[in-house]
């Protein structure tokens, strides 16, 4: 169930990735087109009005796609460590301090009291 789970995952990425792009690109043609229609018909610039606005909304849209993938590999990038450190740990609590040792090391390294 894991593997259709990571597939049905894996499409739903790429079809937000597409619209993205779909959207730059739509972006890009239609400031040519305002920049063309500033150009032949006044000679203050105000294309750069619905430029700019186009390209905030493009900029969040892209925000909200590529984030999440960063966001997944810092989870991911974590979930390593704390599963290295829960090993390292657990050879850890194997390893025996001998008889001599004070009793609140004893505690402290069988507790996992340390960072």
């Amino acid at each position: 169930m894991e593997e259709q789970q990571l597939y049905l995952r894996a499409k739903e990425r790429v079809r937000k990735r597409r619209k993205f792009y779909s959207h730059a690109m739509s972006w890009v043609v239609m400031s040519v087109f305002f920049i063309l229609l500033n150009l032949a018909t006044s000679d203050f610039f105000w294309a750069i009005f619905p430029i700019l606005g186009w390209g905030l909304g493009v900029a969040f849209h892209a925000i909200s796609i590529f984030s999440y993938e960063w966001e997944d590999t810092e989870v991911d990038r974590e979930y390593e460590r704390l599963r290295k450190r829960r090993q390292h740990r657990a050879g850890i609590d194997d390893f025996d301090l001998g008889d001599d040792a004070p009793e609140e090391s004893k505690a402290a390294w069988q507790g996992n009291d340390f960072v």
